[in-house]
């Protein structure tokens, strides 16, 4: 799986929105988006916010520094939510090869 096809990279939009994107960079299809909306600057700020984002990262196409940023905060939330630490490194399928790296003895 790519990481652009991770949930962490998924939000609810429109479908006008998502047409808008396209394939398109965010510092293509963001000021397009804010154009077609009517937003000023301040709005799309919060829009961006309240779907977990940086806007400053989403704006410079960082899409390395989006991710991580907006990975920590979905991690803390779900946390928060559950009152209690979670494992924040993906674990893989095969089950010898987690025993292996995380050196588990029988």
């Amino acid at each position: 799986m790519r990481r652009c096809d991770c949930i962490v990279n998924k939000t609810p939009i429109s479908a006008k929105t998502n047409r808008i994107i396209g394939g398109n960079a965010p510092s293509i299809y963001l000021p397009r988006i804010q154009q077609s909306s009517g937003y000023d600057e301040n709005r799309m700020e919060q829009i961006l916010q309240s779907h977990i984002v940086v806007p400053k990262y989403l704006r410079l196409d960082n899409f390395e520094t989006f991710f991580e940023a907006r990975e920590n905060a979905l991690l803390d939330r779900i946390e928060q939510a559950m009152g209690k630490p979670i494992a924040r490194v993906a674990v893989p399928q095969d089950f010898d090869t987690v025993e292996e790296e995380l050196e588990i003895e029988e």
